[in-house]
């Protein structure tokens, strides 16, 4: 497996949450609320009663070469976090992302990583 990509060094993708999917034919973007590690630059110890420094943007995946979705299925009258992330890999040119949205699993030839 290859290297974590490298804006996500000091960033705790397990404890991160995914606010959107969007996806097309040629790209898909996770909009996220990343948790940083203290070593992350733009850190910041939390606030008393606070769950961890948070930070939201986003990671797009393009010259998509490979796309699996499989999204979850929801029973009716069931709540669901689809925030929720129960693992993730995003490396060179891989992803694997297990959440409460779905499942997500691709190859691009492009992975960018954006903190607002």
């Amino acid at each position: 497996m290859a290297d974590i990509h490298p804006k996500l060094t000091h960033v705790d993708l397990d404890r991160s949450f995914i606010l959107g999917v969007i996806y097309d034919d040629k790209s898909l973007t996770l909009e996220m609320e990343f948790r940083l590690e203290s070593g992350h630059p733009d850190f910041a110890e939390p606030e008393e009663g606070e769950d961890g420094c948070f930070k939201q943007g986003f990671v797009r995946f393009s010259d998509l070469e490979d796309l699996r979705l499989r999204k979850t299925k929801v029973e009716e009258g069931k709540e669901q976090d689809f925030s929720e992330i129960f693992s993730a890999t995003i490396a060179e040119d891989y992803a694997h992302v297990d959440s409460g949205w779905g499942e997500i699993e691709l190859t691009a030839g492009s992975i960018r990583v954006a903190f607002d």
